[in-house]
């Protein structure tokens, strides 16, 4: 799995904050290994199936994080009327359909690096 430094340097990520990467990396191994137990993954002719797999996870982290802050922002609200100040947060309530566009988002960026789908031969 990459490391921050992989990240910064290799992948040229600037997104992703050095304290939030342990987090979304292993969220970004999460879903790369649901896509192998889904589809047939496979490296990009040409890549080397090791750097292509890490570069996928970095692809796949950054837009965890977006959608994390996206989230985050989300369930922020505030209202002030005069003197009197009140603010609250409500955690995001995601439907099906927005967790399958995250989905296919997730594979659509991984696929820079990996070929992904059913029509691959099973390894």
């Amino acid at each position: 799995m990459p490391d921050y430094a992989y990240y910064r340097e290799t992948y040229l990520g600037e997104d992703i904050p050095e304290e939030a990467f342990p987090r979304c990396i292993r969220r970004a191994a999460a879903e790369l290994a649901r896509m192998r137990d889904v589809y047939a993954v496979a490296p990009r002719p040409g890549l080397d199936p090791c750097e292509a797999e890490a570069m996928a996870l970095c692809a796949i982290a950054d837009a965890v994080y977006e959608f994390d802050q996206e989230d985050e922002a989300r369930g922020l609200s505030g209202m002030t009327v005069g003197s009197v100040s009140e603010s609250y947060t409500a955690p995001p309530e995601l439907c099906a359909t927005t967790l399958a566009l995250r989905a296919a988002h997730y594979r659509h960026e991984a696929g820079y690096y990996l070929q992904i789908g059913r029509w691959l031969p099973h390894a």
